[in-house]
């Protein structure tokens, strides 16, 4: 079971806790803006795509469903060690136990102006989802 509220929290919590992704630098996402900065370490920014939910019981109020969520991998170019696909299966490690579903990912394009490779995964999960709490939440 998961809350609602919780999921970006969850996810983001797991990748931050991975000592893999030291150097790393990991926000939530927030809309793209053109900038005139070259990358020096890899960015994974990650967001709510989507959620799907339903009803699991006849006359109850188990809710169900399925919840996206992207991760914008930025690897410069001066990484040659690194790779997009390398931190999408990291990620997908670290996130197991949220019951992944299914893994997309973009084909990897480059960003001449940020001096980087990008790439998007976005990881779905099914589970028992619950909205609010104790009614002053």
């Amino acid at each position: 079971m998961v809350k609602a509220e919780n999921i970006l929290a969850g996810f983001l919590g797991r990748l931050l806790d991975d000592r893999f992704f030291a150097d790393v630098q990991i926000t939530r996402a927030f809309p793209r803006t053109v900038k005139p900065t070259v990358l020096k370490n890899t960015v994974i920014a990650v967001g709510i795509q989507e959620i799907h939910i339903d009803d699991a019981s006849i006359g109850g109020d188990v809710k169900t469903g399925f919840f996206s969520v992207f991760a914008d991998i930025f690897v410069p170019f001066s990484d040659e060690s690194a790779t997009p696909e390398k931190f999408v299966f990291r990620i997908c490690r670290d996130t197991a136990d949220f019951r992944i579903v299914s893994v997309r990912v973009s084909e990897i394009k480059t960003n001449s102006t940020a001096g980087c490779y990008v790439m998007r995964a976005v990881f779905t999960f099914h589970n028992e989802i619950v909205f609010g709490g104790n009614g002053d939440e």
